[in-house]
């Protein structure tokens, strides 16, 4: 979980990811981090759409 953080905050490498973890692992948290990403915008989105976001 370590490593989701730091790519979260983009503090790790590419070279820390490739030491670390295999392709798989890789994958896997690049996805979470990806459906993270996908969640807080579909939330964004909403609160557009309700006129409580700003632009």
């Amino acid at each position: 979980m370590r490593m989701y953080i730091l790519i979260k905050a983009r503090l790790a490498t590419m070279t820390e990811l490739k030491e670390s973890y295999t392709l798989d692992e890789a994958l896997k948290l690049y996805a979470l981090y990806q459906m993270e990403n996908d969640v807080e915008a579909g939330h964004l989105e909403e609160l557009r759409a309700e006129g409580g976001g700003s632009r």
